[in-house]
């Protein structure tokens, strides 16, 4: 019971401490990316190591699955959404398998959730743990009608200071849109 309660209190001092430095070293780190076209209204950037390893400790992580999460995964915060203002406007969906990396340090595809859980099922990793995680990434495939979007991590399953292109897919109604982001590099 003691040691429950060390681990609680623990995990909510990280979780406050990290709510205090995230933002101030996320742009330390990286600059915001934006884009907005085609119905899609997309933010992201790069989180550091130190915030990232901090951030999954307070969800149950040991130190050393902390420690290999912000080493191999290039995580990037972001806000994905429908850009378009009225009803009735075309839907958007989003299949992150379907995007791709390319350039420099980049090649294949996403680190999405279902991935993910195959590494963590694999090292043992608590299923409460497991859960937090899952939550925290962004849905692998989502839509979103007019002023829709949702919040949440990116996974390039790459090295700190990697830079890369991202090839992103999408469809806006029945078409489906193309674009790269060129010049993205992980956290350091």
């Amino acid at each position: 019971m003691r040691v429950r309660a060390l681990n609680i209190l623990m995990c909510s001092v990280i979780i406050s401490v990290f709510g205090r430095v995230l933002p101030l070293e996320a742009q330390e780190r990286g600059k915001v990316i934006r884009l907005e076209r085609d119905g899609l209204k997309l933010e992201m950037q790069a989180l550091g190591h130190d915030a990232v390893q901090a951030f999954f400790i307070g969800r149950g992580f040991s130190a050393q699955n902390a420690r290999m999460i912000a080493h191999e995964g290039c995580f990037f915060r972001s806000a994905i959404g429908n850009g378009q203002k009225t009803a009735g406007d075309k839907e958007i969906t989003i299949d992150l398998r379907r995007w791709r990396l390319t350039g420099k340090g980049g090649r294949g595809g996403l680190r999405v959730r279902e991935d993910w859980q195959k590494i963590w099922v694999e090292r043992g990793v608590a299923e409460d743990a497991r859960t937090a995680f899952y939550w925290a990434l962004f849905p692998t495939r989502q839509s979103y009608g007019p002023t829709d979007y949702n919040w949440g991590m990116l996974s390039f399953g790459l090295t700190p200071g990697t830079e890369f292109d991202l090839k992103l897919r999408w469809r806006f109604g029945a078409k489906e849109q193309l674009v790269t982001l060129k010049g993205l590099q992980c956290a350091r």
